[in-house]
């Protein structure tokens, strides 16, 4: 089958190791010989993927590195065409979609392993492409806001004030939505009013203030979840409640705890619950995820479409993080 892979360095060569070290986007191969996977274990489903994503972080994620010449690719979407013999949840012909974990990948391919606890079924109305669009960032924003910060999912009586940083990227546009349906007071962090304010006061954020702008919001936030990374994640404890919630799940911000305490970047914020995560599969935030999507309030944003031969540079641009527009950029199969 087709798949892209990470090459493996030579044996003289530096490791690719997370953080130090993230392999470069010449380090993406494409192949049409690697072996097709095949279902093995309990929970195993064979899925022909018809469209995945690119994540800004794609080989940012240590899990995934060589020697194995690891499968590149979270998100799916696609058919079921093979399932073990124990399944009780999908048969073969099912559309579904999701993530796999993040340990394992493979999705940038013509054929995934995937599990059951990943998968979820296709609405009809939403394309391949929306599908594939939705389950890394969406799950990503659900976990950050509803697992790991613990905010209320309905907040009728005790609405929390959010500020969201990179709200107009792929994760931040979810955390947005789903942080306004649930009934929090949020204001939406962006590099450019002009460029993002529209956008992000079409997706129901109250208020979009600049990076640059933060002096101004003082300490007043009882939760900050940020998608943007440094040096914006270090403005982020000036505006955090002293007793608030900081929360941060970008590769690149691993660590930043233990690295802001040594700078003194977080100095007088001691009391501030802080937490970094990497997002996993999860059938509850799946069923929430699903609950919009039934509702109409979300799907999944698409900004462009590439075939795998061009999933490098559709990574090299997605990586330079520089004004790509709204949406993700979809590999269809």
């Amino acid at each position: 089958m087709r798949a892209a892979r990470v090459r493996a360095t030579s044996p003289a060569g530096t490791p690719y190791a997370f953080p130090g070290h993230p392999a470069p986007s010449s380090a993406i191969e494409v192949h049409s010989d690697i072996p097709k996977p095949q279902v093995s274990k309990p929970g195993e489903l064979l899925i022909q993927v018809k469209a995945s994503t690119v994540y800004r972080d794609n080989l940012e994620w240590n899990e995934l590195y060589p020697p194995h010449h690891a499968l590149l690719g979270n998100d799916f979407a696609g058919v079921v065409v093979a399932a073990h013999e124990s399944e009780q949840d999908f048969r073969i012909g099912d559309h579904v979609y999701g993530m796999a974990h993040a340990n394992r990948g493979g999705t940038w391919a013509e054929y995934a392993i995937v599990t059951s606890e990943e998968a979820i079924r296709k609405p009809d109305h939403l394309s391949w492409e929306e599908a594939a669009a939705l389950p890394g960032s969406a799950l990503t924003a659900d976990q950050a806001l509803f697992m790991h910060a613990g905010v209320e999912i309905t907040a009728r009586h005790d609405p929390k004030r959010v500020l969201i940083t990179g709200a107009s990227g792929g994760i931040g546009m979810y955390l947005v939505q789903f942080a306004i349906a649930a009934g929090h007071d949020v204001v939406a962090a962006t590099s450019s009013t002009e460029r993002n304010g529209s956008f992000l006061r079409s997706i129901g954020a109250q208020e979009v203030v600049e990076y640059g702008d933060f002096a101004a919001l003082s300490d007043e936030f009882d939760l900050v979840v940020d998608s943007a990374g440094d040096p914006v994640l270090g403005e982020c404890w000036r505006v955090v409640k002293a007793d608030g919630t900081l929360v941060a799940f970008d590769a690149c911000s691993w660590g930043y705890i233990q690295e802001h305490q040594s700078k003194g970047i977080s100095k007088g914020k001691e009391g501030v619950r802080a937490l970094y995560f990497i997002a996993e599969p999860s059938r509850a935030s799946m069923g929430r995820i699903a609950e919009h999507v039934a509702k109409g309030t979300v799907k999944g944003q698409v900004l462009k479409t590439v075939g795998l031969d061009e999933v490098r540079e559709a990574y090299e641009t997605v990586h330079s993080g520089r004004g790509i527009g709204h949406g993700k950029i979809v590999v269809v199969f």
